[in-house]
């Protein structure tokens, strides 16, 4: 799968510190994969063969709370 034209890799590729939720919590090299899983599955969704920006906003938005209300409160790992 190719990326559209108006994908701009240097708003979606940040420093983890970038990344944070709170100051113990960052994204892994996994959810970056997540993330780019995630936006490819969207393009498709909708029968597309490039990924356009929008998918991977939609994907990173998704893979941030689906990490966040993945732990609960209160668990120390």
């Amino acid at each position: 799968m190719s990326l559209a034209d108006d994908v701009n890799l240097d708003e979606f590729v940040m420093t983890k510190t970038d990344m944070r939720f709170t100051e113990q919590d960052d994204l892994s090299g996994a959810d970056i994969k997540a993330i780019c899983t995630e936006s490819g599955l969207l393009a498709l969704r909708e029968r597309r063969m490039k990924i356009m920006q929008a998918d991977f906003r939609k994907a990173k938005e998704k893979v941030m709370h689906k990490k966040k209300e993945g732990v609960p409160e209160g668990l120390y790992l």
